[in-house]
C-alpha cells in the first residue's frame, strides 16, 4: 500500500468546493484546506505535502501567493484553477467543480497524476532474482 498524497488546498471558501473536496477524499487525498495565505504557509512550515491546489484565481492575481509558496516548497507542484499563468505557478486547469461527475474526474486525474510523479519505493532484490531496479538506474520516467 502506497503513502497517502497529501494535497493542500487555497480557497477563501468551503462551500463551492464540497463537491470537489469530498471527491479529493473518495479518491484516497488527504485534504488540508487553507483559507489564507497565511494559513497556507502556516501549513507548508509544518507539513509536507504532495501538491498545491489554488482554486480562487484571486489569491494569484498580484499577491505573488504563489512565488511565496514555491519558495518554501520548490518541488511541489502548484496547480491554479484560472486561466492565466502567475510567476510560481506550475500549471492552469478549469473544471465545473459543482458537477459530480467532473469533480470525480478531475480528482481521480490528480491522483493518477500525482502518484506517477512520486518516486517510488526502491526494493532491495532478492537472492537468485534479476535487479530490475537497477538495470534502469539513471533513466527517466516517460
Amino acid at each position: 500500500m502506497s503513502a497517502q498524497v497529501t494535497l493542500l488546498l487555497l480557497c477563501d471558501q468551503r462551500e463551492p468546493y464540497f463537491l470537489f473536496i469530498s471527491a479529493l477524499k473518495s479518491a484516497g487525498f488527504q485534504v488540508l484546506i487553507a483559507r489564507t495565505a497565511v494559513r497556507a504557509k502556516r501549513f507548508l512550515s509544518n507539513t509536507t505535502v504532495d501538491a498545491i491546489l489554488i482554486l480562487d484565481s484571486d489569491y494569484a492575481d498580484g499577491t505573488a501567493v504563489a512565488s511565496e509558496l514555491k519558495r518554501m516548497a520548490p518541488g511541489t507542484p502548484i496547480l491554479l484553477r484560472g486561466e492565466e499563468r502567475r510567476p510560481g505557478i506550475d500549471s492552469l486547469w478549469q473544471a465545473d467543480l459543482q458537477d459530480v461527475a467532473v469533480a470525480n474526474a478531475v480528482a481521480m486525474f490528480f491522483q493518477q497524476s500525482l502518484m506517477k510523479s512520486r518516486p517510488a519505493a526502491v526494493a532491495r532484490p532478492q537472492a537468485g532474482k534479476k535487479d530490475v531496479a537497477s538495470a534502469g538506474a539513471g533513466q527517466q520516467p516517460a
